[in-house]
């Protein structure tokens, strides 16, 4: 069990630790950037199926397959 002076130096001690990270953190510079569109993707492929597009790109690239049917297991895909 932890005394109450080591609990409150430990305290002390994570607070330090998480002020200093979160000071280099502000200072790291990020290079994600946002894409703004007019109109969404999929509303320009007017008259294309999407769901047999989507349905070609699954069973494309399933590993196991039967006909209509993805054969997974769970957590293997």
């Amino acid at each position: 069990m932890i005394s109450e002076s080591e609990r409150e130096k430990l305290k002390e001690e994570t607070k330090k630790l998480l002020d200093e990270f979160s000071k280099t953190l502000a200072s790291v510079k990020s290079s994600e950037s946002n894409v703004e569109r007019e109109s969404f993707e999929r509303e320009e492929k007017e008259g294309k199926d999407l769901d047999k597009t989507f349905r070609e790109i699954m069973f494309e690239n399933a590993p196991q397959k039967s006909e209509d049917f993805i054969i997974a297991e769970k957590k293997t895909w």
